[in-house]
């Protein structure tokens, strides 16, 4: 069974607000410009809004290629093409066609145990990346999770015969804002703006909970929504309160 992580939503803001979640890239892609985020994992909450409002997230890594007449950059929408489910150990292969005429790219399984066995590779053919921008044609590659709501990752512009070996890291970002469903992101933009949540520490049973506060900070704490623990404690405290004698 897949496991998978839980994240309770609050919002005590004044405004509605439209909360993101988004995947913190592998150490291999850290700082690195021409990686952006790309999430289409949203959730509207109201100011206070009731019930049970969450993010829950599989750990189950795709990987995803595509091609279209953007180039990979920031406010682009990337939706790939062709996606994959891929376990660790495993080495793919997007295959990228020379254009003209424009065609969407091939991915395949290229070896099970093709890479470190925490890892997951990805490589591209030897395509003709220049004669393709030139006819205004753009291969991205992606990686990341598929979730019920949406999916999470990065996204970047591969080069011809380039392997990328991926280390994945359980980090997630929950931010609020008008960031676009699939519309590649800086991510200095969403760190500094948002809440961030790392596997272990910041779970207790797989599931924690975020607040979005008045004041537009964040909280995280590693346990299910406080406002139902809070209840049960009023609750218990009311019980426990002898009647006044008449």
């Amino acid at each position: 069974m897949t496991t998978q992580y839980t994240i309770y939503l609050v919002n005590n803001s004044a405004q509605t607000q439209q909360f993101w979640c988004f995947l913190a890239t592998p150490d291999e892609l850290a700082g690195d410009p021409g990686v952006f985020a790309n999430s289409s994992m949203s959730l509207a909450l109201s100011s206070g809004q009731p019930g049970i409002n969450t993010f829950t997230i599989p750990v189950q890594y795709v990987v995803s290629a595509g091609a279209s007449n953007q180039a990979v950059g920031f406010g682009v929408e990337i939706d790939s093409s062709i996606t994959s489910n891929a376990a660790l150990g495993q080495l793919w292969e997007a295959d990228y066609a020379n254009a003209p005429p424009d065609m969407g790219p091939k991915l395949k399984l290229l070896d099970s145990a093709g890479a470190p066995a925490t890892a997951i590779a990805l490589k591209s053919n030897a395509f003709d990346e220049v004669t393709n921008e030139a006819n205004g044609w753009f291969s991205n590659m992606s990686f990341g999770i598929e979730t019920a709501r949406g999916f999470i990752g990065m996204t970047w512009s591969p080069s011809p015969q380039q392997t990328r070996t991926l280390t994945p890291l359980l980090k997630f970002y929950v931010a609020v804002g008008s960031y676009g469903s699939n519309q590649l992101a800086r991510w200095t933009d969403i760190s500094n703006k948002s809440a961030m949540l790392q596997v272990p520490e910041s779970f207790q049973l797989n599931e924690a909970t975020v607040t979005y506060g008045a004041d537009g900070g964040w909280s995280v704490t590693p346990e299910r929504r406080l406002l139902r623990r809070r209840a049960v404690a009023c609750m218990t405290t009311r019980r426990a309160t002898p009647r006044p004698r008449a």
